[in-house]
């Protein structure tokens, strides 16, 4: 999560090695990047936030085998963000100018957004 500092006119967000920071102005990239620290004026940004590290989601896969035996395996599925500008486009990643937190939880929708699972056979 990102920190911010308020200031009379100005705000100052300082962001973590693990986070991804874009910067809207007037519909343009300003600032993208890992680990950025800059000022910006609150009504003039559009801030999002984008986790790069590590992540883990788990899940329960079921399938049939050949002699038609139910088997449920649980799997862990081990994910990160190579794009982050593509998934701040795809998921509602925006942060809030005055608390640094995400407006949404963007991370709680992510599985479902992606389709369905393929099956496992």
């Amino acid at each position: 999560m990102a920190t911010i500092t308020t200031y009379p006119f100005v705000r100052h967000l300082r962001a973590t090695p693990t986070a991804h920071v874009i910067q809207l102005r007037q519909g343009r990239t300003k600032r993208s990047g890992t680990g950025l620290a800059f000022w910006f004026r609150p009504l003039a940004a559009v801030l999002s936030e984008v986790p790069v590290d590590d992540r883990e989601l788990p899940l329960v896969a079921h399938a049939r085998t050949a002699d038609l035996q139910e088997v449920t395996a649980q799997v862990t599925v081990s994910f990160r963000f190579t794009q982050p500008e593509l998934a701040a486009v795809r998921l509602d990643f925006g942060i809030d100018p005055r608390t640094g937190s995400w407006t949404a939880s963007p991370l709680s929708r992510w599985p479902t957004c992606s389709g369905n699972w393929p099956a496992v056979t």
